[in-house]
């Protein structure tokens, strides 16, 4: 028949509870102390990507006032354009005296949020993270406006030097213009809108660039022939 052993510590089991308690209290220590620095690298890692995609939003943030600059001419331009074309159309035709230009415009730069570690962003707080997402979402969205006025700008010059303007050719630039006018205006409501928001919401206001593209000096020259 089998007898349970009597277990008895040789220093008794006080001293056995107090070795216990030693190693706990080191290994919550331990993992408290790797916690801290976990959160300290995570907190650093968080300090840096917000330093750089800061960067990366008001840099692109100025790609609103330098297409703004041209906005004068932009208009001129359709006008005269439309102007030109109702001549044709009311048998006064007359060949454009100067090119049409094309608008300028700024590529908007989304590396640093597109290869930024998922990890580092799921530490940034929620609210700020969300915004972010807003803020690069609106990029995305100017970037459909801009390559399309951009291409609309290009199809406009094929009039340059323009002899004579037949049916097809009339309905070909009225629609041209029509659509420039309505980038125009889009990329305007967007721009006040969305300037607004980026310094309410984040602080974030546009930063000129230190070698932005070169405007096209056509684009505010007159082609219609003095009256």
């Amino acid at each position: 028949m089998f007898r349970l052993l009597k277990l008895k510590p040789p220093n008794g089991w006080n001293a056995v509870g107090w070795e216990l308690a030693i190693v706990t209290l080191g290994v919550l220590i331990a993992l408290g102390a790797q916690q801290a620095m976990e959160s300290l690298n995570w907190k650093r890692e968080v300090a840096g990507f917000r330093d750089a995609v800061h960067d990366e939003i008001e840099t692109n943030l100025h790609s609103y006032p330098y297409r703004a600059v041209q906005k004068q001419c932009i208009k001129r331009k359709l006008d005269e354009l439309q102007a030109w074309l109702d001549g044709w159309r009311a048998g006064r035709g007359v060949k454009l005296s100067g090119p049409i230009g094309v608008v300028a415009s700024r590529v908007i730069r989304t590396s640093v949020w597109d290869s930024t570690d998922p990890g580092v962003i799921a530490h940034v707080p929620r609210d700020e993270r969300i915004e972010y997402s807003f803020l690069y979402s609106e990029f995305a969205n100017n970037e459909v406006h801009r390559l399309d006025e951009r291409e609309t700008w290009f199809n406009l010059q094929a009039f340059d030097g323009a002899s004579v303007l037949d049916h097809q050719d009339q309905m070909r630039l009225q629609g041209l213009i029509t659509r420039a006018r309505l980038r125009d205006d889009r990329i305007d409501n967007n721009a006040d809108r969305f300037l607004q928001r980026a310094a309410d919401k984040t602080g974030l206001h546009p930063k000129p660039v230190s070698d932005p593209p070169a405007y096209d000096s056509r684009l505010c020259g007159r082609i219609l022939p003095a009256a």
